[in-house]
């Protein structure tokens, strides 16, 4: 050793060092103006350290080899630095190893090493050389490494990319406040007990099939893209205001116990499709300016879901208890979800609250408050009850129950366009109701008419699914006591039974009268005008061609015969008016007139002298007023029964 000096390059594999041993060799490549050792090329493979290693603040200036190297006791690379590529491949330290404060300027690879002892890797930096930055290493590798003890990767920076592919925490592993400013790889890592990753900063993050057999902790954690698919979450999983800058997905995740993601926010798209939700009692308030995923997943216990979004999937989704969706902006897809037990979608007007119980901005997500409901397709409604929902989009061919789901407060339909339409030589004025959005793409693409706005995303539909939906829909406000608001979807009902071509054209033509004559006696003016315009046409027939021209007057005759008087009274028949037609329209004869009207109107004869086209008149008049007055009094009854 006499003849080493700093930076010169060793070999001293299969060595075994005790701790005298390894100082003299220290001693050897110490600068003797900055008392700091270092090596230039320093290979140890198959080295044995059976008296603690003391490397504290050694330079290795070029490549540190380690391969196979045995570690008895302590092993100690605090405030160490490598410029190049170091590795402990299929090493073995059989107590403590501490690296703090190392600086590791190459590629660190640490696969197949065994820590059984505490391993300490606080605030250490892993960068690279220029010379590095072209090559498609890991800058630090810990792939299948075991940690057989505590670990903690606190404050330390990665700057390259990290892989910890396949690793083992038996013990507590902590990076919190760490950064990871390249992409970290976590696939198929086991955490056997609690690990935090709390305050830490990740790039791009990939726990693919990770196990976390204890509490994982990544509260505060800011990640850009984070892929946690089939990861498992034996414990807790705690992402309290957490931020997701870029994707992240939990696809197939397990959730055995708490998912906590009070405040989280995600800058873009999320899913969780087919995550299992086993215990998860509450979940949220989420906060994502994309799309929250929960197409295929599962929540077996009663759960609370707080989310605010752009949009919301839930196809197919499969809640085994009782659950609440309570939502904020977001447009939500229930196609294919199936309810076991009562479901409850609410828009929550008030922002909600982080753990602190702050309020959290979602403002710039969307100008719309309401949740709206943009598919409930195949999806069984019994269960559902929906609350200030918006379904003026919502799309319900193949869904099941329908007259039995509930609608409470302010639950939003398309309406009908108001004012008159102006379609070729067609006027066209739509009576104002609330419509499906099924109707309203029905209307825009096959017929055509002015004022139906075309929803693209809506599905084609026929008028007779359109009726079945507006029957159930009719029944479930009928159950709910709220007859008047169901009037609106018998009058659909009937207007998608009138457009059936498949049914029998008397039908139809039968139902095109009931709608003209009282808009399915729902509409009182109709059946007034109609009133209104038959008493005027019975008037006029009775002033100018029913009432004679002269009241007939009775004539007696007598006979006598001894003590006997015999007399015989005759009435002749009334004689029809003559003459000029402005002649007979006379005040005398309207008021006449008038009363033989309002007495048919009321199923009543009015005993005034008519001529034979008089009688008719009255006849016809006393059939059909009536029934205009009481569609009238029907479709006033049910805009007002309780």
């Amino acid at each position: 050793m006499a003849t080493f000096s700093y930076g010169m390059d060793v070999n001293f594999s299969g060595t075994t060092f005790t701790a005298e041993l390894l100082s003299q060799l220290l001693d050897s490549v110490r600068d003797p103006e900055t008392g700091r050792a270092g090596f230039g090329s320093a290979k140890f493979t198959g080295a044995v350290f059976s008296e603690a290693a003391n490397f504290s603040s050694v330079h290795f200036l070029g490549e540190a080899t380690f391969h196979r190297t045995r570690f008895l006791e302590d092993a100690q690379f605090g405030g160490a630095k490598f410029q190049s590529k170091i590795e402990f491949v299929d090493s073995e330290f059989k107590k403590e190893c501490r690296f703090e404060g190392a600086r590791f300027h190459g590629v660190a690879i640490f696969n197949n090493t065994t820590i059984e002892g505490a391993a300490s890797f606080t605030n250490c930096t892993f960068s690279s050389m220029a010379e590095f930055r072209a090559l498609q290493f890991s800058r630090a590798s810990f792939v299948q490494a075991i940690f057989g003890d505590r670990c903690a990767f606190t404050q330390s920076t990665f700057n390259k990319r990290t892989k910890f592919t396949n690793a083992q925490f038996a013990r507590t592993a902590d990076f919190s406040s760490s950064s990871f400013h390249s992409l970290a790889q976590f696939v198929s890592a086991k955490f056997h007990s609690v690990v935090t990753f709390s305050e830490a900063s990740i790039s791009e993050a990939f726990f693919s099939s990770a196990t976390f057999d204890r509490e994982a902790d990544f509260h505060n954690t800011v990640f850009g893209r984070a892929v946690f698919s089939e990861a498992l979450f034996s414990a807790s999983a705690n992402f309290d205001n957490t931020r997701f800058t870029r994707k992240s997905y939990f696809t197939d995740s397990v959730f055995s116990k708490a998912a906590l993601f009070r405040g989280a926010k995600f800058h873009q798209d999320v899913h969780f499709v087919r995550a299992a939700f086993e215990r998860a009692k509450r979940m949220g308030p989420i906060i994502s300016h994309g799309c929250i995923v929960f197409s295929g997943a599962t929540f077996e216990r009663p759960i609370i879901l707080e989310l605010s979004a752009v949009d919301l999937s839930f196809q197919q989704a499969e809640w085994s208890s009782t659950g609440v969706l309570r939502v904020r902006h977001a447009k939500v897809d229930l196609s294919g979800a199936y309810f076991s037990s009562n479901m409850v979608v609410a828009t929550m007007p008030n922002p909600f609250r982080n753990a602190e119980g702050s309020a959290l901005d979602d403002s710039p997500i969307s100008e719309s408050l309401p949740a709206k409901i943009t598919s409930l397709q195949g999806t069984d409604v019994a269960k559902l009850l929906l609350v200030d929902a918006d379904l003026r989009e919502c799309q319900s061919p193949g869904a099941m129950h329908l007259d039995q789901i509930r609608l409470e407060g302010e639950c939003q339909f398309s309406n009908s366009p108001r004012g008159i339409q102006v379609n070729g030589w067609r006027i066209t004025r739509w009576p104002p109701r609330r419509v499906l959005a099924e109707e309203v793409e029905w209307r825009s693409t096959s017929q055509s008419p002015r004022g139906w706005s075309i929803n693209t995303s809506a599905t084609s539909t026929t008028p007779a699914a359109l009726s079945a939906n507006y029957r159930h829909l009719r029944k479930s406000f009928e159950d709910s006591k709220n007859e008047p608001d169901a009037a609106d979807f018998y009058y659909g009902e009937m207007e998608m039974r009138r457009n059936d071509r498949t049914r029998p054209r008397s039908e139809r033509y039968l139902l095109a009268i009931y709608c003209l004559v009282s808009g399915y006696g729902l509409r009182a003016g109709r059946a007034l005008v109609w009133l209104a315009f038959t008493i005027v046409a019975t008037l006029t027939g009775l002033v100018f061609w029913g009432l004679p021209s002269q009241a007939p007057m009775t004539v007696s005759n007598g006979v006598i015969h001894g003590r006997t008087f015999e007399e015989v009274t005759k009435t002749p028949k009334p004689v029809n008016p003559s003459g000029p037609i402005h002649d007979r329209a006379t005040l005398q004869r309207f008021e006449k007139g008038f009363r033989v009207v309002v007495n048919s109107v009321a199923f009543r004869s009015s005993g005034q002298v008519l001529t034979t086209s008089g009688t008719y008149i009255e006849m016809s008049s006393r059939i059909i007023e009536p029934v205009f007055l009481g569609l009238a009094v029907l479709a006033i009854r049910s805009r007002i029964k309780r």
